[in-house]
C-alpha cells in the first residue's frame, strides 16, 4: 500500500471515530435533557463535540465548492454569533459538513437506536422509581388531572420524543414496513394518547401515518414533481402562518380559536413577558442577545431567536432539501421534513440548542453534495 493510501486510510478512521463519538455525545445530552437529571457542563459537553466534529470534518475529502459554501455559512453563524452570544448555527453548519463521507443510512439508523433505547432507559428507572416520575398530577387546560410523562419531565415531552422515534424509524426502515405497520404505529400513538393526553402529539400522529400510508402505497406519485413542490408549499406556508402569529396573536379571532385548542401556545406571546416576547416587534435581522424567551411555536422561536435572516435561510435551505429529495425519490424525507415543519410551528422541540433533536441536519448533511451541484466523480479537491 502507497504511503498516500495509508494517509488517506487513516485519516478516515480519524474522521469516522470522530463522528460517531461526538453523535454517541450529542445523543446523550438530549436524552439526558428529557429526564430529571441536571446535565452538568452543558456548554463544555457542546464545545467537546464542535471540536469533533470539526476534527471529523477537515480529516475527508472536499470539493472546492464545498469549502466556499462550509466558509459562506461559517461567516453567517460568527454575525450570529456576534449579535446572540449563540453559538448554535456555527455547530449546526460543522455537523452538516462533517456528514461527508460517512454512510448517513447508517448514521441514522445509530441515532435512531440509540435514542429509542434511552428513551426505554428513562422509562424503566421511572417505572421501578429509581428517578424520574411515571407520573404527575398537575394543572392541565386549566383543571387538575393526572398524566403520565414515563421519566420525561412532561407530558408532552413523552409524546414528543415518541414521534420523533416514530418518524425516524419509519424512514430508516420504511422499505420493510406493510401498510398496515402504520396502522398499528397510528393505534399505538392513539393508545398513548389516553397517557398523556397530548392533541398536539396525537394529531400529529395520525396526520403523519396518512401522509405515510398514502406515499408508501400509491407508488405513482413518489416519484411526482408535484408532490415534492406541495411539500415545498407547505414549509412556506407554515413559515407565513408563524410570522402571522408573530403580528396578530389572539388580537386575530382565527387565532384566538385556534389558542383554545393550542392550551395557549399562541396567547403566551402577548401576555407571558413585559415584552411580549417573540411578536414580530422583537424580532430583528439578526436577533439580539436579549432575545432569549421560551415558548412552545417553534418557527417564532426560530425568527426570534436566530433573527430574520439566518431563518429565512434555513427555511430556504429546508425548501432546496425536498427538491434535491425530488432528484433521488426519496419520499418518505419528505414525509419527515414535512411534519417536523407543521410540527414546529406549535411546538419547539426541534428549535433547540441540540443538534441531535433535529433530524433535519442529519439529511442535509446526506445531501450536501446535491444541494450544493458537486459532483462526486469530478471531485479534485483534497484535505
Amino acid at each position: 500500500m502507497k504511503d498516500k493510501e495509508k494517509i488517506t486510510l487513516w485519516l478516515n478512521r480519524i474522521s469516522q471515530i470522530t463522528f460517531f463519538l461526538a453523535l454517541f455525545i450529542e445523543l446523550t445530552i438530549v436524552i439526558l435533557d428529557k429526564s430529571s437529571y441536571l446535565i452538568q457542563y452543558e456548554g463544555l459537553w457542546f464545545r467537546l463535540t464542535f471540536v469533533l466534529f470539526g476534527i471529523s470534518l477537515i480529516t475527508v475529502r472536499h470539493h472546492w465548492k464545498e469549502w466556499l459554501w462550509f466558509a459562506l455559512f461559517c461567516i453567517l453563524g460568527l454575525i450570529s454569533y456576534r449579535a446572540t452570544g449563540r453559538n448554535e448555527i456555527l455547530r449546526w453548519v460543522v455537523f452538516i459538513w462533517s456528514c461527508q463521507g460517512k454512510d448517513m443510512k447508517k448514521v441514522l439508523k445509530v441515532t435512531f437506536w440509540y435514542t429509542a433505547a434511552g428513551c426505554l432507559v428513562l422509562m424503566l428507572l421511572s417505572v421501578f422509581g429509581i428517578a424520574g416520575f411515571v407520573a404527575q398530577e398537575a394543572v392541565y387546560r386549566a383543571e387538575e388531572e393526572l398524566r403520565y410523562s414515563f421519566g420525561m419531565g412532561h407530558p408532552n415531552a413523552f409524546h414528543c420524543m415518541m414521534l420523533a422515534i416514530t418518524w425516524l424509524g419509519i424512514y430508516c426502515y420504511h422499505e420493510r414496513i406493510k401498510w398496515y405497520g402504520y396502522g398499528l404505529l397510528g393505534i399505538a400513538h392513539i393508545i398513548l394518547f389516553f397517557f398523556t393526553k397530548t392533541r398536539t402529539g396525537l394529531l400529529m400522529a395520525i396526520g403523519s401515518m396518512m401522509i405515510t400510508i398514502i406515499l408508501a402505497c400509491w407508488k405513482k406519485i413518489q416519484d411526482k414533481k408535484w408532490i415534492y413542490l406541495l411539500g415545498i408549499a407547505v414549509i412556506v406556508g407554515a413559515v407565513v402562518l408563524s410570522v402571522l402569529m408573530a403580528i396578530y396573536s389572539t388580537n386575530a379571532e382565527i387565532f384566538k380559536e385556534l389558542d383554545k385548542y393550542l392550551t395557549g401556545r399562541i396567547g403566551v406571546l402577548k401576555w407571558d413577558s413585559m415584552r411580549s416576547e417573540g411578536m414580530i416587534h422583537t424580532w430583528t435581522l439578526w436577533s439580539e442577545a436579549r432575545n432569549n424567551y421560551f415558548f412552545d411555536l417553534g418557527i417564532v422561536r426560530m425568527f426570534y431567536w436566530f433573527g430574520i435572516i439566518p431563518a429565512t435561510i434555513y427555511y430556504l435551505v429546508q425548501c432546496r432539501l425536498l427538491w434535491c429529495a425530488y432528484k433521488k425519490k426519496d419520499y418518505m424525507m419528505l414525509m419527515v421534513v414535512v411534519v417536523i415543519t407543521i410540527y414546529s410551528i406549535f411546538e419547539a422541540h426541534y428549535i433547540s440548542d441540540y443538534t441531535g433533536r433535529n433530524y433535519i441536519f442529519f439529511f442535509l448533511g446526506m445531501y450536501l453534495k446535491e444541494m450544493l451541484g458537486v459532483d462526486e466523480k469530478r471531485q479534485t479537491s483534497v484535505v
